[in-house]
């Protein structure tokens, strides 16, 4: 939902770009650390990997216990197919859905653009409506069924919308003060936190697993607009800390499950679990500001690079073109 927030700015300022670079920028920035993170996953499987993690549930068990394929791994480089991701990072099926709507995103962003909130929004509700019903019919063993990135494209349209009329929300918002602003805060962090709530009891398996997520976008929208809002909050969100826990949240996102799994099957002999993850949660921050500075930051100017190289080789044409005829 918040990449769809970012990414329709563009469209509502009327900065967009032509498609081609919208392309190649979001290649450059979610594609190529994706292939580095993937790449490093097959390595650390191949290299730390044990056959029976004792004292540990099936979980980390049935992890990494598939070795790599040329099939598999086309899948992972194409991004089609239904296809077990777990095999090498269990959180690479969302960067999946990620790509493919970002790739379609700015033909959404036209109707979005042109039309109001009570066409999004319907719009929104029939993708996920819709890709439910299918569903029933469809073989849905792992999470990068095609039918499925529908589902999570209507949450970039929900983000769109939070963009669109963000000025109308703060509006709204900052008209709610005391209690009721709290009230709505904590019914924000009741909907977010849905999915962890009564996990597994019956009012929460009839709501899953796509109901749920409805349920934590009505949550983030409220923190969303929240931020927004709040002069207080949006300088707290300043704090260097916590600006450089934004930039390096893609590649902690990468790779905190890759230092687990790798410290897992490294250490699980020689010290107990809860030592592990908490080494983990520390190494997790270490990898993802390496992987940041040296893969996230070159790849993104590199978007820049490709996409700005046309246009500085034409102006440079046109400033020679301009002292040729000057000469003349």
């Amino acid at each position: 939902m918040l990449s769809g927030f970012v990414l329709s700015l563009p469209f509502f300022s009327n900065r967009q770009q032509s498609y081609s670079k919208y392309v190649v920028k979001r290649i450059c920035r979610i594609y190529f650390p994706f292939l580095a993170a993937l790449l490093i996953a097959i390595l650390m499987r191949e290299i730390v990997y044990v056959s029976k993690l004792t004292n540990l549930t099936s979980y980390y068990n049935n992890m990494w216990v598939i070795p790599p394929n040329v099939s598999s791994i086309i899948h992972h480089l194409l991004f089609v197919g239904n296809y077990n991701t777990t095999r090498y990072d269990p959180i690479l099926w969302t960067l999946v859905h990620e790509m493919r709507i970002s790739l379609l995103f700015p033909f959404i962003m036209f109707i979005i653009v042109k039309s109001s909130w009570k066409l999004g929004l319907p719009l929104a509700l029939a993708l996920s409506i819709g890709a439910e019903i299918l569903l029933e019919n469809v073989e849905t063993r792992y999470m990068t069924n095609f039918v499925i990135s529908l589902h999570y494209a209507s949450f970039f349209i929900i983000g769109a919308l939070l963009a669109k009329y963000q000025k109308e929300l703060k509006s709204a918002f900052s008209r709610i003060k005391g209690w009721r602003l709290m009230l709505l805060l904590v019914i924000g962090l009741c909907f977010y936190s849905f999915k962890w709530i009564g996990y597994g009891e019956d009012f929460h398996d009839m709501l899953m697993p796509h109901g749920g997520d409805w349920m934590t976008a009505i949550g983030a929208s409220i923190f969303i607009v929240a931020a927004l809002s709040s002069v207080r909050l949006s300088r707290h969100l300043q704090r260097k800390p916590l600006l450089f826990l934004g930039k390096i949240s893609y590649s902690l996102y990468l790779y905190h499950m890759i230092v687990l799994l790798s410290l897992v099957h490294l250490l699980n002999s020689e010290l107990e679990t809860t030592f592990i993850v908490i080494l983990a949660f520390v190494a997790s921050f270490g990898m993802a500001a390496l992987s940041y500075y040296f893969i996230e930051l070159p790849s993104i100017r590199l978007g820049k690079w490709l996409t700005g190289w046309g246009k500085k080789t034409n102006t440079a044409a046109d400033k020679h073109g301009a002292r040729v005829s000057s000469n003349l």
